[in-house]
């Protein structure tokens, strides 16, 4: 059924004329009989006041299948910076009916498609209040800085550290991770993200027992054992040891990216600054020599962070120009909520300079 007798349909069952529609959408009711009998198609502007006339969705004027509906939500997901109470409504309601049957009506299809829609769409809400959550908490916290509330408020939204072991500790992830290791112990992506959480919660015997796992796997990264290695050690308070592993490392795999980039990382998670640039910089020249074969953005992301940890803020901001730029050449991207990111991290820099 195409818009045309889409529309029909809606206004038959409603009981609506042609002339109450027509006067609704501030056209002529010869327009209305065109659409209704194919001869042209409703001016896209008219949709949202056709969908509203209905009570239906935009998507609802239209015979799309269920794959077409859910790249349109991707694309909503991916550039959307917020959803109106209407996107995230309806789009819950379609996610939440096909939930318990898409598996079954796409047995070819990835398992559990809808629960990882379903995930991104709550996701995008909760970060998208979150940036309220932290824009009023600041501005409280400068009104009443001895307010914990708005410094809770603020831990919650950013992310920030907190000193207390009963919030930060990791174990309700550990568990869910070791669980996954345990039932699909072929898959190394899930031996990676338990030992990440092990180590940041000091849990280095047990992160050592699964590295050792991780290194059997017949699909393993070489380039990530020495990398969890070093990461122990600092973690057990054995900076020599990490320091050896890391020069290893670079020894073994000098211009290996993946490497230069876990590499830099460490340095960064070190405080040693000025030789994380050093390897992004020199991963760079990687990209730049070979950009087919390597595309990356994370390594202009953290210079840009580092330049503002070292207070220099003109440099950061050169960084966050090449990431909106690397969208635009690599990915195409020119606007949505990746590129309103970045320019808001721009001015926000400016206003630094300017100070």
């Amino acid at each position: 059924m195409n818009i045309g007798n889409k529309i029909k349909a809606l206004r038959l069952k409603s009981s609506t004329t042609q002339e109450a529609l027509a006067e609704r959408l501030g056209i002529s009711s010869q327009s209305i009989s065109k659409w209704e009998n194919n001869v042209c198609a409703p001016d896209i502007s008219l949709l949202p006041a056709i969908s509203e006339f209905f009570g239906v969705t935009i998507d609802e004027l239209f015979d799309l299948s269920v794959e077409q509906k859910l790249h349109r939500i991707e694309n909503m997901l991916d550039y959307e910076k917020e959803l109106s109470d209407e996107q995230f409504r309806s789009t819950e309601e379609f996610l939440l009916e096909l939930k318990d049957s898409y598996d079954e009506t796409h047995p070819n299809g990835f398992k559990g498609r809808i629960y990882t829609f379903l995930a991104h769409l709550y996701h995008h809400r909760m970060t998208s209040d979150s940036k309220y959550v932290s824009l009023y908490a600041r501005k409280a916290m400068n009104l009443h800085p001895n307010s914990k509330e708005n410094q809770w408020l603020l831990a919650k939204s950013e992310g920030a550290f907190v000193w207390d072991w009963n919030t930060r500790q990791h174990n309700r992830t550990i568990e869910l991770y070791r669980e996954l290791v345990d039932k699909n112990p072929e898959i190394g992506r899930n031996y990676l993200f338990l030992m990440d959480n092990l180590i940041a919660d000091h849990r280095t015997k047990e992160a050592s027992k699964y590295l050792s796992a991780y290194a059997q796997l017949a699909d393993h990264n070489a380039v990530l054992v020495p990398v969890y290695e070093a990461y122990i050690a600092f973690a057990e308070y054995r900076a020599d040891d990490g320091w050896k592993a890391v020069d290893k490392l670079e020894q073994d795999y000098p211009d290996d990216c993946d490497a230069i980039f876990e590499v830099a990382g460490i340095y960064a998670n070190n405080a040693r600054y000025e030789e994380a640039l050093d390897r992004y910089k020199k991963l760079q020249k990687i990209f730049k020599a070979d950009h087919k074969e390597h595309v990356c953005i994370d390594h202009l992301h953290a210079q840009a962070q580092i330049y503002e940890i070292l207070g220099k803020y003109e440099d950061a901001v050169d960084y966050v120009n090449q990431e909106i730029q690397f969208l635009r050449d690599e990915w195409n991207i020119t606007e949505g909520a990746a590129v309103d990111e970045l320019e808001g991290e721009k001015r926000r820099l400016i206003d630094k300079i300017n100070a």
